[in-house]
């Protein structure tokens, strides 16, 4: 019996020796390759440095320091396959991926680097050429989005701060007038009351205390709540509004331009305050023609009532229709 015991005690005696073996090796085998991604890093060779990063990941998924190189690599890697190919989507799958490795408490260094790569990102936007006026709005606000984001992880850096300046600079007063010669066409091309709405909408982000833009924006939106967008994945238009002590709702009209069947239910649409809170549609006995629930084809429209609970004079800044967490389209409020 004894000499039992003594096998099962030399045998646990091995077991963590070997375990013990196992880890240190395993340790020194991540050592190595974090210094050859290191190495491959200061080479600025950011897709092999990648390589010896994610590896070394595997097994330590709680170190903050390789997730911050790995996401430093995949934003330089972005940084320069842009210069090279000029493909500004590759660039900004590489930013994302990086982010994903960002903590939500990132160290003072990778928030310098952050803001750098944020106007990198801001500065080849703005560079590029829009193929029709629905890339040009997207590219403005991805360029605008990405300057202010530079300035919030950074609020010293200059160039940032200046690229900020001249960018209103060049565009609030094109943005305005195209906006005022856009409304004053609506009268002839109701459609022109978005396109002004887009102008207007976007000058104001520039110089949010401009009265004339406020005024006009405010007209514009009321002359375009009818219409829809045809620059949406699903255009949406308000042909009525009701308020009572309840609910605010809205008669709405939705069209699919998807090349896939779309569900619509009231509850897809979401009332957005201009401080950011949401509420969530429904359908109410209370109105006579609910927005009932249905499956619409390309080209289909569906119509109804959407209703809103409401408990105080809130001020709206949209309505949107969503699938999920994407915005399909909306509809910009007076």
């Amino acid at each position: 019996m004894y000499y039992f015991r003594e096998c099962l005690r030399m045998n646990r005696i091995l077991f963590i020796i070997g375990s013990l073996s196992f880890i240190v090796l395993l340790t020194g085998c991540g050592k190595a390759l974090v210094e050859k991604g290191d190495e491959a890093f200061r080479q600025q060779k950011y897709t092999e440095a990648l390589r010896f990063y994610l590896e070394v990941f595997k097994e330590n998924r709680n170190d903050n320091t390789l997730k911050e190189k790995i996401a430093i690599s995949y934003f330089r890697e972005g940084e320069i396959f842009y210069e090279k190919r000029r493909v500004i989507k590759a660039f900004e799958l590489r930013v994302n991926t990086g982010l994903k490795y960002v903590s939500d408490y990132p160290s003072p260094n990778l928030k310098k680097i952050l803001s750098h790569t944020y106007l990198k990102l801001a500065q080849a936007y703005k560079s590029q050429k829009g193929e029709n006026p629905y890339q040009k709005r997207e590219y403005f606000n991805k360029a605008l989005e990405n300057l202010e984001k530079s300035i919030l992880m950074d609020s010293t850096n200059i160039a940032a701060n200046e690229a900020l300046t001249q960018f209103k600079n060049d565009y609030f007063q094109d943005l305005f007038d195209k906006g005022i010669a856009s409304y004053r066409k609506g009268a002839r091309d109701a459609l022109q009351y978005l396109a002004a709405d887009h102008y207007l909408t976007n000058a104001l982000k520039l110089d949010q205390d401009n009265k004339q833009a406020k005024k006009y924006l405010t007209l514009t939106r009321k002359k375009a709540l009818n219409l829809l967008d045809p620059g949406l994945d699903v255009p949406i238009a308000i042909t009525d509004k009701m308020v009572n002590e309840d609910y605010i709702a809205f008669l709405v009209v939705v069209y699919n331009l998807l090349p896939d069947n779309l569900h619509v239910n009231a509850s897809n649409f979401f009332l957005v305050r201009e401080d950011g809170e949401e509420i969530r549609g429904k359908t109410t006995g209370m109105f006579s023609t609910p927005l009932n629930a249905e499956t619409i084809t390309n080209g289909q429209e569906a119509g109804g009532v959407v209703a809103f609970s409401h408990s105080d004079n809130q001020q709206f800044a949209r309505l949107e229709f969503r699938k999920g967490e994407k915005v399909l389209g909306y509809k910009n409020l007076p």
